[in-house]
């Protein structure tokens, strides 16, 4: 998410005062900026704010950037009214465009596929691990298990991808290590990876350990890879740093490669991250279909999810930035609109300071909860006598 400050009224907090100013005063309408100064704007204003007049905030106004938020979003902010908003139409703007006029991606993901499956012949050739579903998925890959050298086109993360499934084992105790049966020193070592003999196995230790299970993980799709979805979550489970890094990296291929956002709850856990990849994946597909057999975007997007993204470019005035701001700053407004609002205040707060002193969730002025019952438990529901 990105907000930019685009326009806004110049000397918003002199034009706000000096509004104030004629109603309080007979001075003539021309006449109302002479003498205005900063600082007696800025007594002005405050005056205002205190008294909750605040019909004179709506002569200033500003016009934000906002990239890279959810239709989600959307819906809710399209819910302040007094708003003017152009928002990028998925009518006209296809987010999949590289996916229909390519497919440079399914033939990297088909020397992926190769290289994993080879892989894991590999170890189910060379242990006594022996999982059925792992030899059938060999079988009708016609892979034999051949070593890297002899691979054409290899992809070596998805080849060590395969022998871990295959063959590796996480261990059992709090030390973070993988192990693989002895015969598998010399694959191990092609990829850069020396481990310890220990007890008739390779151990892969600490540090190295969890840039092994980074290696083979970190360029991978997980929606359509190949991959032990179950060993791959033991992993992270085993390593909080490596899971960690590994949701940084699938929130930035939700982010290249589905054009969507994901909410924090979801982005906590690697498990519910895969299950919300797999469901943009889905949708993405089905997309692609319906536009590739002859239907259009404007009919085509019914079926995208609404954490699609979008950019917008928004105009509020002050008045209704102060009720927004109100609103959605509020721990209980949804997170990604809450950081949406806290971003703008940040930004306005540094062009008008004097406008935007009080700005923000209503409890940190009032030292109540006025959501009552149903607030945060940050602030009391009442106010103290």
């Amino acid at each position: 998410m990105k907000v930019t400050v685009l326009s806004h009224t110049p000397e918003p907090e002199r034009t706000v005062a000096a509004a104030a100013r004629l109603c309080y005063s007979n001075t003539e309408a021309w006449e109302i900026m002479e003498n205005l100064t900063p600082e007696k704007a800025s007594a002005f204003i405050k005056k205002l704010i205190d008294m909750g007049h605040m019909s004179p905030m709506e002569h200033a106004s500003f016009t934000f950037a906002i990239d890279g938020v959810s239709r989600s979003l959307l819906s809710q902010i399209t819910r302040h009214r007094i708003a003017s908003y152009s928002v990028q139409s998925l009518r006209y703007n296809n987010p999949f465009d590289k996916e229909l006029s390519s497919k440079g991606a399914d033939r990297t993901l088909e020397m992926e596929t190769k290289s994993y499956m080879e892989g894991l012949a590999f170890a189910l050739k060379n242990s006594d691990i022996t999982k059925e579903v792992y030899k059938s998925l060999a079988a009708k890959n016609n892979a034999e298990g051949h070593m890297p050298q002899d691979i054409k086109d290899l992809n070596m993360s998805s080849y060590m991808r395969g022998i871990f499934d295959g063959a590796g084992t996480l261990s059992e105790n709090n030390k973070f290590a993988v192990a693989f049966p002895k015969e598998f020193d010399s694959v191990l070592k092609g990829a850069f990876f020396e481990g310890l003999q220990k007890d008739g196995k390779i151990l892969i230790e600490d540090d190295l350990a969890r840039k092994f299970i980074k290696y083979i993980y970190e360029d991978m799709d997980f929606a359509n890879s190949s991959y032990d979805e179950e060993k791959f979550l033991e992993s992270c489970l085993k390593s909080p740093s490596f899971a960690r890094e590994v949701t940084d990296l699938m929130e930035t291929c939700v982010d290249k490669k589905y054009y969507a956002t994901v909410p924090e709850s979801i982005s906590r856990d690697p498990r519910t991250l895969l299950t919300y990849i797999k469901g943009l994946d889905a949708c993405k597909k089905r997309y692609i279909d319906l536009i590739k057999s002859g239907i259009d975007q404007e009919d085509a997007r019914y079926i995208l999810p609404l954490g699609t993204q979008t950019k917008l470019v928004m105009t509020m005035n002050v008045r209704s930035l102060h009720n927004f701001f109100n609103l959605r700053c509020c721990e209980r407004a949804q997170t990604e609109i809450r950081n949406l609002a806290y971003m703008m205040l940040e930004e306005v707060k540094k062009i008008a300071p004097s406008l935007f002193e009080t700005a923000g969730a209503p409890c940190e002025k009032l030292g109540y909860c006025p959501e009552g019952k149903f607030g945060c438990g940050k602030y009391p529901p009442l106010k103290s006598n």
